[in-house]
């Protein structure tokens, strides 16, 4: 090999190495970049309040105040959104009485939504004060100095939790048409439970066990008017 060609082969070799520096420069600074990148939109999701909490909407309340919901929410003014612990608000918001089901979602940039679904009324329980409201499965969620319209009333002694939900399951399990004309439902002891009706015909239930196929039998009975329908025992019946 000449002189000549030595010193073009050490030139070639050199601008490969310098060009393999290059590229190595070029890889760092680009990774380097990405990570700065990263590291940026990550303090600004998690760390910045560029993108925090500037407003809690609530949406579907009419029980409940929309203060008393924010409240029990517990989620700061400024808290980045991505940080909100969406789950753990909605289940204390869903602690609030009136509150039957509750989502919390993120509205980017700056804005939590709760969108709440509230129980809803069926039984209207006697008090000295006035009323107890109760939803369709015996739950106490409100009270009232009169009972609701269209609600149905009830007389259980000192609002005994067990029995307002043994009344709502016969409720539950009435036929619309019978429903419509229970005036008061009542029940002095689990396996006392009455319904008066609103032309004066009485059904005496019993306990709230087997309360469909009571509701079917009761339903064959008034085919025939009487004054009192017994289906607390459904495998013998009896009018009179």
């Amino acid at each position: 090999m000449t002189a000549t060609e030595v010193s073009d082969a050490t030139g070639r070799i050199t601008l490969r190495r310098r060009r393999g520096r290059r590229r190595q420069v070029i890889l760092i600074a680009a990774v380097a970049a990405a990570l700065a990148l990263l590291g940026g939109l990550a303090w600004l999701l998690l760390g910045s309040d560029v993108l925090g909490v500037r407003a809690v909407e609530v949406h579907g309340n009419r029980l409940v105040a929309t203060a008393d919901v924010q409240r029990v929410a517990e989620i700061g003014a400024g808290t980045p959104l991505a940080r909100v612990d969406l789950d753990g608000a909605a289940t204390r918001v869903s602690g609030l009485p009136p509150v039957a089901k509750v989502a919390v979602a993120r509205q980017w940039p700056n804005t939590i939504s709760i969108e709440i679904t509230e129980r809803t009324p069926a039984l209207a329980i006697e008090t000295p004060g006035g009323y107890w409201i109760a939803d369709d499965a015996g739950v106490v969620f409100d009270s009232a100095a009169q009972a609701p319209r269209g609600v149905l009333t009830a007389r259980v002694p000192s609002g005994d939790p067990r029995l307002v939900r043994d009344l709502a399951s016969v409720v539950q399990a009435l036929p619309p048409g019978v429903r419509g004309k229970v005036r008061l439902i009542t029940a002095a002891t689990p396996d006392s439970i009455t319904l008066e009706l609103d032309d004066g015909v009485r059904v005496i239930w019993g306990s709230a066990g087997q309360s469909e196929l009571k509701a079917q039998i009761l339903t064959r009975l008034m085919a025939a008017k009487h004054r009192v329908y017994d289906v607390s025992a459904p495998s013998s019946p009896t009018t009179r």
